[in-house]
């Protein structure tokens, strides 16, 4: 099978995601963002997006570890 496109820029794991924000939302990152990369400039939004979404399954599987089973 033929490979389509450009190349990965990094040859790790990782997928490619879209996701799509609301204005609001998206503008809320972007401030949080902005005043991150006053102390880190390399700090960027697919950073923010990231921790997000590790905290968020973490969250999850805290979640699952407290449910009791009647099993």
């Amino acid at each position: 099978m033929n490979k389509m496109g450009r190349p990965k820029k990094v040859s790790d794991e990782r997928t490619s995601c879209t996701i799509y924000l609301g204005e609001q939302t998206r503008r809320a990152v972007d401030e949080y963002v902005f005043f991150q990369k006053q102390e880190n400039p390399d700090y960027s939004r697919s950073d923010f997006l990231n921790e997000a979404a590790e905290f968020y399954l973490a969250a999850l599987k805290g979640e699952k570890a407290n449910v009791k089973s009647d099993c």
